[in-house]
């Protein structure tokens, strides 16, 4: 009896060590598989059908800006239809982005738990439905609830966008691909004005909510064609699902990948041993995501301040509201082409770098402009500050918040750092407003936002980890290894 009991305990360990055995060699195999995938994406040429799932999502990007920046095209109309004083149209304007910051936080966590197509479509299917909502608001009420809860959808959808397409173009595209988006992001606003010009006239401001509404309609066009990304199937060891997603895209095949590629993609799991949320305030990923909150902040602080502020600052320095209006236009369209512009910079110069010049470009621009009074000057500077440390770097920060990040954690983290963004946003137009409203000089308002985009630059240029040319697993496994 104890001689059958210790034959059946040594079969029970031979078996036990058999299973083991087989369990670490089919880990072994799902990590080198996953590493192919990863690869074959990373070193796929920019092909035709990376075209057309990134012209899908720019243009559910590009009606997320239109819903947020038409609002000074349709305000005019609401105040006069619900006779609204300038504070209520404010809080009108300002409950937005308050669903914005929302929305940046809650759908994006989401998109790490149901994944990041589902998420996506819904930030877009959300904000769609709500803005045909607005088109029928019958009170100012009514219409404040609705464009808080159209914020939601709104402030989820960019930093989902980023998280959608940083995950599937070639890592060499990843920084112009991704940061460029803003650039549609911000045109959105001057279609929005051109297109009042010929709609509000017709139909009232309730026709431009409703153009809003379209991306809603073209959701069931999209969702067949949009895949998942591979890199969250992977984390949900979801890989054949993933490999014919890859077939699919990339013109490199795994089994083809090169030994030398493979060395730079280290599987999710093997890189990470996630445990939640508080992976992104652990070990060294504390002090980047601290930096990269206050970066955020600081932007945020900066873009949306001038945006709220600059058609008064105008005049006040005693020029027409006309004259004021086509001045903010020009330099915010500098801040346009400095998207584009910059987002072909971070993957020549790296991120820091071209980060962290322009803020501080930007600081010292700032610094300048206001100190002159000669319209070509303040024009020139004017749009030097917009092209750099005040709206071309945005996208630039966009795609660093996305990419700084693990796959388990990636949309959740990304949405963080853009709520802060956002918070940012809206404390800088109440203390640009309480600046000109205590009549102090206008120099003041120019040196304030000169020293965050100064203190910006500084912060970025020590204290972020630089991702340039990396793989997103070689980012994550890279932090972690330096904790």
């Amino acid at each position: 009896m104890r001689q059958d009991g210790q034959i059946a305990a040594i079969g029970q360990t031979k078996a036990g060590d058999t299973q083991q055995t087989h369990s670490v060699a089919g880990t072994i195999v799902a990590a080198d598989r996953a590493s192919r995938l990863f690869a074959s994406m990373d070193q796929s040429k920019f092909s035709v059908r990376h075209a057309a799932l990134y012209a899908t999502v720019i243009f559910f990007h590009f009606f997320d800006g239109f819903d947020v920046l038409m609002i000074g095209t349709v305000l005019p109309g609401i105040m006069a239809t619900f006779m609204l004083t300038s504070v209520e149209a404010g809080v009108l304007v300002s409950s937005t982005f308050f669903g914005m910051l929302v929305g940046a936080i809650l759908i994006t966590m989401l998109a790490d738990r149901i994944g990041r197509k589902k998420a996506l479509f819904l930030a877009i299917g959300w904000y769609a439905v709500f803005s045909l909502a607005a088109a029928t608001a019958t009170s100012y009420q009514e219409l404040l609830v609705i464009r808080l809860l159209e914020g939601v959808g709104l402030g989820a959808e960019v930093p989902l966008v980023f998280t959608y397409v940083v995950e599937f173009v070639p890592a060499r595209k990843r920084g112009v691909l991704a940061g460029s988006s803003v650039f549609f992001w911000l045109t959105a606003g001057g279609v929005a004005s051109l297109m009042a010009i010929l709609v509000v006239p017709l139909f009232t401001w309730r026709a431009m909510f409703c153009i809003g509404a379209i991306p809603a309609v073209l959701l069931i066009f999209a969702w067949p064609y949009l895949p998942e990304s591979i890199r969250y199937l992977v984390s949900r060891d979801r890989i054949d699902e993933a490999e014919a997603v890859v077939r699919r895209f990339s013109t490199v095949a795994p089994e083809t990948v090169e030994p030398k590629f493979l060395a730079r993609q280290l599987p999710q799991n093997a890189a990470v041993e996630s445990k939640g949320l508080a992976d992104i305030f652990r070990g060294r990923y504390l002090r980047y995501t601290l930096t990269i909150w206050g970066v955020n902040f600081g932007s945020g602080m900066v873009f949306f301040g001038l945006s709220a502020w600059l058609p008064s600052i105008f005049i006040r320095m005693g020029y027409t509201m006309v004259h004021s209006f086509a001045f903010s236009g020009l330099i915010a369209g500098a801040g346009a082409v400095g998207c584009l512009c910059q987002s072909l910079l971070l993957d020549i110069f790296g991120r820091r770098l071209t980060i962290g010049a322009s803020f501080l470009i930007g600081g010292a621009a700032t610094l300048a402009w206001g100190n002159v009074t000669a319209i070509y000057a303040i024009m020139s500077l004017g749009a030097l500050t917009a092209f750099t440390g005040a709206g071309g770097v945005t996208g630039c920060i966009h795609t660093y918040n996305v990419e700084l990040y693990p796959t388990q954690n990636r949309a959740t983290g990304a949405g963080l750092a853009t709520a802060w963004q956002r918070i940012g946003g809206i404390v800088a137009p109440i203390l640009l407003g309480a600046f000109l409203s205590a009549n102090f000089p206008l120099f003041s308002s120019f040196a304030f936002l000169s020293a965050v985009m100064i203190v910006n630059g500084i912060v970025v240029l020590t204290l972020l980890y630089e991702t340039k040319g990396k793989s997103l697993e070689q980012i994550a496994s890279g932090i972690v290894a330096t904790a």
